[in-house]
């Protein structure tokens, strides 16, 4: 190989990552980590078609962001389920639990919780909208589903990016329950 053909494979991709790649970079810099406040925004209820704020202050928070669409994060919603709903701290407290759907139909989202949920009257009271993608840009999700654990602080204890069948997604959200428990 000629020198000029292997320097034009560095530096073609080098220019496109410095024409298009600078703002990748500069929003990735600002995507919200552990430590750091959770966005406050509204999401809509579901069912009773109220405007909630996802950031409760005093309350230990999971947000999952989870569409009908991704296959991965139907799949996730079953182990989480099984898992989150039993929750229980000190005095009865619970976690307050929110799956805001990313679809632009929410009634799909209602749809397929009564469909394939056990305890459907318990996940239907925890499912909210997001059609507008609004916290999900804010939280710059680049993969879905995407999972926060709030502290009561408003701090971001946790992010879980994806989700994988078997034993490495019962861990995921193993991982997740016991720090919902633990900060209650």
């Amino acid at each position: 190989m000629s020198s000029g053909k292997k320097w034009s494979r560095v530096i073609v991709p080098f220019m496109a990552f410095s024409a298009i790649g600078m703002h990748s970079l500069t929003a990735f810099a600002g995507a919200p980590a552990a430590g750091s406040d959770f966005p406050a925004m509204e999401v809509t209820h579901i069912s009773s078609g109220k405007k909630i704020q996802t950031l409760k202050h005093g309350s230990v928070t999971m947000v999952n962001l989870w569409a009908t669409w991704c296959e991965a994060c139907k799949v996730e919603l079953a182990e989480m389920e099984k898992s989150l709903l039993s929750i229980t701290g000190p005095n009865g407290s619970k976690p307050n639990l929110m799956f805001i759907s990313l679809d632009k139909e929410p009634s799909k989202a209602r749809e397929w919780f009564k469909q394939n949920t056990k305890a459907t009257d318990a996940m239907i009271e925890n499912l909210y909208s997001d059609a507008g993608f609004e916290l999900a840009e804010k939280l710059e999700a680049d993969s879905f589903p995407m999972t926060v654990v709030i502290g009561k602080d408003g701090k971001i204890l946790h992010i879980e990016r994806g989700f994988k069948e078997g034993k490495e997604g019962t861990a995921q959200v193993k991982k997740i329950a016991d720090l919902l428990q633990s900060s209650l």
